[in-house]
């Protein structure tokens, strides 16, 4: 007697958001990484490459997530409130560090 599973329901769009989502994060994570090229011990033909090929792989996943996330997704992305976002995430942030360098 053989037991028959229900098939699997894949939620497509979930995973595309997701994957959106991480390749935009990757972007972000490939421009940070670039801040510390100059910082290394490589000659300068191999910085200049590896200095190449990270705003290259930032900028490939960027676009790619605005392909796989479409127009609203970047709608949103450049009419989201930076500047009155970030002063209160930072003010947070530093409530947070002083309260763990007081214990």
């Amino acid at each position: 007697m053989e037991k028959t599973f229900p098939p699997i329901k894949k939620d497509i769009q979930s995973r595309k958001r997701w994957l959106g989502i991480a390749l935009v994060a990757a972007s972000f994570i490939f421009y940070g990484c670039l801040l510390l090229v100059p910082f290394s011990s490589l000659s300068a033909e191999r910085t200049v490459a590896l200095s190449a090929a990270l705003v290259i792989l930032g900028e490939g996943s960027f676009w790619l997530a605005v392909l796989i996330l479409g127009r609203e997704a970047l709608a949103k992305y450049r009419d989201f409130n930076w500047r009155k976002r970030l002063p209160a995430w930072l003010k947070k942030m530093e409530e947070k560090i002083k309260s763990m360098s007081e214990r």
